[in-house]
């Protein structure tokens, strides 16, 4: 069997950025779109709850839900992390295989690319997403994570936290941002998850990912679609 366009699992290239997981998501390179982009998070810094949700419901954010996070200090140092996702990511996607195989099928994953993914390899334009950022309550375990496509749901989604990053002092943390939230372990745009191998009903929740310090700051959910 021929190895087809992979990506080693142990490549930091395949999984949010340090700066990403931290909910600090501006890219290192900005493009000119990025950077109008950017400018318009800036002024529309004080439009509040209509504007991010209005910006939601006109962007391709099919079978994901919109919620609040509120910043939560997080005390894990770098390498500490490292060492800690590279197991939880082994973990991650022998789940998947071993119980979300049909949602992996539903997402049009070939039989090869499966197979692939149970020995620690992901096919090209697919990643491993912190649904929530770390210093958004989100939490280093399995259910705050789901297999997605790099483009463009998953620049998507980091393009629409970026313009909640930036401030009049420039980057900081925001008390509070609003985050899409794919459902279930597989994102499937537009899509329906099969409940395959027992899935559990919470991995449908967009909550699951959220510390329990968290849960109560929620403040919208606009569904999937």
């Amino acid at each position: 069997m021929a190895v087809p366009d992979l990506t080693e699992l142990d490549g930091n290239e395949i999984f949010d950025n340090w700066d990403q997981l931290m909910g600090q998501s501006v890219p290192e390179k900005t493009s000119d779109s990025d950077l109008e982009n950017l400018m318009e998070g800036l002024e529309s810094d004080e439009k509040g709850q209509d504007y991010w949700v209005d910006l939601f419901q006109n962007e391709n954010f099919g079978g994901m839900d919109l919620m609040s996070a509120h910043y939560h200090p997080y005390t894990l140092n770098e390498q500490e992390f490292h060492h800690q996702m590279k197991h939880l990511k082994r973990a991650f996607l022998k789940e998947l295989v071993n119980v979300y195989v049909n949602d992996l099928r539903s997402a049009d994953l070939s039989e090869e690319s499966i197979f692939y993914l149970s020995k620690g390899y992901l096919p090209t334009n697919w990643t491993i997403h912190l649904k929530f950022p770390l210093l958004y309550g989100g939490k280093m375990a399995l259910d705050n994570l789901v297999l997605i496509q790099c483009y463009p749901f998953h620049e998507l989604i980091h393009s629409y936290i970026n313009k909640q990053m930036i401030s009049a002092a420039g980057l900081g943390h925001p008390k509070m941002i609003y985050v899409p939230v794919p459902l279930g372990k597989v994102y499937i745009p537009n899509g329906e998850m099969t409940g395959s191998g027992g899935k559990k009903k919470s991995d449908r929740s967009a909550t699951a990912g959220l510390t329990s310090a968290n849960l109560q700051q929620i403040a919208i959910k606009t569904g999937g679609r």
